[in-house]
């Protein structure tokens, strides 16, 4: 459950006008909203705001994260538990929605739902009822549902890992955050109000970003949006020094321009049989400024190999996460880490 003061959303986009426009107007309706956006982008930050406008403003506010919790314990952690109901159920237990009484419960991650778990969340949306685990007692729900996800999930639909009939009932009211790249004019306001957050809540020295770095930032692709952001600006608080963080952004910008789903084999550069970048591996660089430690050249060597290795098999598998997990022999939530780590969504 969280208490939290007025979210603070920053931008004079035309892009984030238009979220906040739609996010003020559906705040105090009872509908079911799914918020959708690449990781990173605030998902969580309109969930907050959607709650806070709302007359459930100061009930509670009860986040699950679908891709946190083993399957397994999913309908537990989100149902409750009756006594005896399993080995180790000394005592009952409530779930979330139990916790989340008349306020709101946020589902984030929610492409990430194990099917079973999409049909039993598909009828409680629909019966605005449910039972703990093990239990015949009906219980009611009275909180509003608000989820999100980073996946697309009409591609989801057409690969049968996400319930078509569940996507129309949580999308009653849809709000797509664009990235930060689609919206580089507000990256100063942005800079200017985590300075100040980070330096009044975080202790953190406060500091002007220079202006050679904010051209780097207006000029970088944003893979991992907002939250990237506060990331640099954390670190040059700390040491005070851009050159890391052009280092890092130099390297990165290298890469396409979409976080997300990266061919590497058509980019124009041979990249060998395991999608190898070979100018990485071959060592001519013609100027010494360009030359990367040994360090970073393994960890991009590997992420690289990872990425086509999962990709493959993600579209052998058409994207069957299950199946890849068990060709890859790693545990599906494995899986759905290194997914995240990689930035690979279909």
């Amino acid at each position: 459950m969280m208490n939290f003061p007025e979210p603070v959303i920053i931008g004079s986009s035309p892009a984030i006008k238009k979220v906040l426009q739609i996010t003020h107007k559906v705040s105090d309706l009872d509908l079911n909203v799914l918020i959708t956006g690449e990781s990173g982008v605030g998902k969580e930050l309109i969930a907050r705001s959607l709650h806070y406008h709302s007359g459930r403003k100061d009930r509670p506010f009860v986040k699950v994260n679908s891709a946190a919790l083993p399957s397994e314990l999913l309908e537990s952690e989100l149902f409750g538990f009756e006594k005896g109901a399993f080995t180790g159920a000394d005592q009952a237990k409530s779930g979330k929605f139990e916790a989340a009484g008349t306020g709101t419960i946020f589902l984030d991650e929610i492409g990430e739902l194990p099917v079973f778990m999409q049909s039993k969340l598909l009828q409680i949306i629909q019966d605005r009822e449910y039972f703990r685990v093990g239990g015949h007692k009906s219980l009611e729900v009275k909180a509003r549902i608000i989820a999100a996800t980073n996946l697309d999930l009409d591609a989801e639909n057409s690969s049968d890992n996400f319930r078509r009939d569940l996507f129309y009932r949580l999308s009653t009211i849809s709000i797509h955050i664009p990235p930060l790249r689609e919206r580089k004019e507000d990256i100063p306001g942005l800079v200017k109000y985590f300075n100040a957050f980070l330096h009044q809540e975080n202790k953190l020295p406060k500091v002007e970003i220079p202006d050679h770095l904010m051209e780097i930032f207006q000029e970088y692709h944003w893979p991992g949006n907002v939250r990237e952001l506060i990331n640099y600006l954390q670190r040059y608080s700390v040491f005070g020094d851009s050159r890391e963080i052009q280092e890092t952004i130099r390297s990165n910008q290298g890469k396409s321009t979409k976080p997300a789903n990266r061919n590497y084999a058509d980019n124009g550069k041979d990249k060998g049989n395991f999608g190898l970048d070979q100018d990485l591996l071959s060592g001519n660089y013609t100027d010494t400024d360009d030359f990367p430690s040994l360090k970073e050249v393994r960890d991009r060597v590997v992420k690289q190999v990872e990425r086509n290795l999962i990709e493959n098999v993600l579209r052998e598998t058409n994207w069957n996460r299950k199946e890849a997990s068990r060709i890859l022999k790693i545990s599906y939530r494995a899986l759905l880490y290194k997914m995240k780590d990689l930035e690979i969504n279909r």
